[in-house]
């Protein structure tokens, strides 16, 4: 059994419980399926892609999701994560990035580029 309601073992391979429960809790408050697009990356992977060094990735504390075209289900995805309660959330054209590592800053929104 997942130890997520709404994702695969193995899309959530490597990520913490605490990222999993707040994603099972983002997807209901959305109310629309969530694509994970990029969840843990091993440092050589992380490297290899031009992540930043001691990404939160490569400690199973950040996942990528799918940005939604429309504006509204933007801003309901935004909320959702916030209420969600992960405190770091980066908004791209593309994709969301949400993270639970303590070592990044807390409580900030920012817009970002799908590199």
């Amino acid at each position: 059994m997942s130890k997520c309601e709404y994702f695969t073992d193995e899309e959530i391979k490597g990520l913490t419980d605490d990222i999993c429960f707040k994603l099972d809790r983002a997807r209901e408050l959305f109310g629309n399926p969530l694509v994970l697009t990029c969840g843990y990356r091993t440092p050589e992977h992380n490297a290899e892609i031009g992540g930043v060094p001691n990404s939160a990735h490569t400690k199973g504390m950040a996942v990528d999701l799918r940005a939604p075209v429309d504006h509204f289900q933007r801003e309901k995805l935004a909320w959702a994560l916030g209420r969600a309660g992960f405190r770091n959330v980066e908004s791209a054209p593309k994709h969301f990035h949400a993270a639970t590592d303590q070592n990044v800053p807390q409580d900030v929104f920012y817009p970002g580029d799908d590199h």
